[in-house]
This record gives structure tokens, C-alpha cells and sequence, in this order.
């Protein structure tokens, strides 16, 4: 199963108003597809330059498909999100 994960930065000093938007983001994310899981992760602390790094996982029980990523892209685009977005895709470890 195929699950995305999209990171980004943001300034650590306007993290509250990010979450807020963040938030916001996620719910439109689940009236589009209310089966995909979303979790929200950042890194333990601010980089030196005060930047958070903060990161999206999405998971579903078929995995994330095509139509999914866009429709996430497009949805963070218009939600006004960091547009600077690196998105990585990753299945489960093969024995």
C-alpha cells in the first residue's frame, strides 16, 4: 500500500496561524476523500534560520492514487499552503 508524504517549511514564528490553515486544509481533504487517513508531523526544532519543517502523511486502504495527489495539490493550493511542496511516495519495506 502506497502512502505520500509532503513536506514543507514554514516560519516557526507564525506556526499557530499555520496550523490554523492547516486545519481548514485537512478538512476539505476528508469532505473529498473521507477514507484517506491524514496525519501531521513536524521535525523536533526549528532549523537554524528559525524554520519549522512540518509534514503530511496521507494514507489509504487501497493506497493514495493519482487522482488523490492532485486533488491534495490543488487543495492545498487553494487553501494558500506553502507552495513549495515536496512530495515523496513510499510502500512498505520488502523482504
Amino acid at each position: 500500500m502506497q502512502a505520500l508524504f509532503v513536506y514543507y517549511k514554514i516560519a516557526a514564528s507564525e506556526h499557530a496561524a499555520w496550523l490554523q490553515r492547516v486545519r481548514v486544509f485537512e478538512q476539505q481533504v476528508q469532505r473529498s476523500w473521507p477514507d484517506l487517513q491524514i496525519e501531521l508531523m513536524q521535525r523536533p526544532e526549528a532549523s537554524s534560520d528559525d524554520q519549522e519543517t512540518w509534514m503530511e502523511v496521507y494514507r489509504h486502504p487501497q493506497g493514495v492514487t493519482q487522482a488523490m495527489t492532485e486533488s491534495i495539490g490543488q487543495l492545498a493550493a487553494q487553501a494558500g499552503l506553502p507552495m513549495k511542496r515536496a512530495s515523496e511516495f513510499f510502500i512498505p519495506l520488502r523482504e
